[in-house]
């Protein structure tokens, strides 16, 4: 810690970024990371770094040069390559971005980072069928991540494959109860599956943990008025 509060050279920089940035602190986190790169023009890590908090302030064109240039110094990196496809995509540059996800996903076949931002990208264009594929690739490397099940889950509700929706949702509650709104995305699934009697249960769920949560008013509304049918 010591290190990382005074430091004598490019990592113990790194490291105070990083805490910077952990914090919220995104302008002392860029002054530390370019503290880095003050001692050494050529750290790839620095770079990426750097990236990730432009990423932190929505500056998506800064973090794609932070990528590139941080890959140029490590082109082997699939972390860099996902991190430069995140903010292609948020760029609305899909072609580089799946480009990008693809050349991470051929360095390490395993880094499931990849998978998952390959298959928000598609998810967000309603490229459904697409979506599904990459995130049952992402979870044969790695099957803990909540997110990811609710994310599958909705993308086989918009196919039409409630049955395997509901059996995603609810893996995805059983990792992370504390998901609001997956409560009405599973009460949604198991009507559209015909079954009223757990569609009402979730409901209750849902309204019992989104009362006061502002963005979900409108869910609110809806499942009030299901109930009292």
């Amino acid at each position: 810690m010591g290190q990382a509060l005074n430091p004598t050279d490019a990592e113990g920089y790194i490291q105070l970024g990083k805490i910077y940035r952990e914090l919220g602190e995104h302008e002392k986190a860029m002054d530390a990371f370019q503290g880095a790169i003050a001692l050494d023009g050529e750290h790839a890590h620095a770079y990426n770094n750097l990236g990730l908090v432009h990423i932190d302030l929505g500056l998506y064109v800064l973090a794609i040069d932070m990528f590139q240039t941080a890959l140029e110094f490590d082109p082997g990196n699939p972390a860099f390559y996902s991190n430069l496809g995140y903010a292609y995509d948020k760029t609305n540059q899909f072609t580089e971005a799946l480009a990008a996800f693809r050349s991470a996903i051929e360095e390490d076949p395993t880094f499931v980072d990849a998978y998952n931002n390959l298959a928000d990208a598609y998810l967000y264009r309603e490229m459904y069928q697409e979506a599904i594929q990459q995130y049952e690739a992402a979870l044969e490397i790695e099957a803990g991540d909540a997110d990811v099940y609710f994310n599958l889950g909705l993308a086989y509700e918009e196919t039409g494959e409630f049955l395997r929706a509901i059996q995603s949702y609810e893996k995805g509650i059983s990792l992370d109860d504390s998901d609001a709104e997956a409560y009405y995305r599973l009460a949604q699934a198991y009507e559209k599956n015909g079954d009223t009697l757990m569609m009402r249960r979730y409901l209750e769920a849902f309204l019992a943990r989104a009362q006061d949560i502002p963005y979900l008013q409108e869910q609110v509304r809806t499942a009030e008025l299901l109930l009292d049918r």
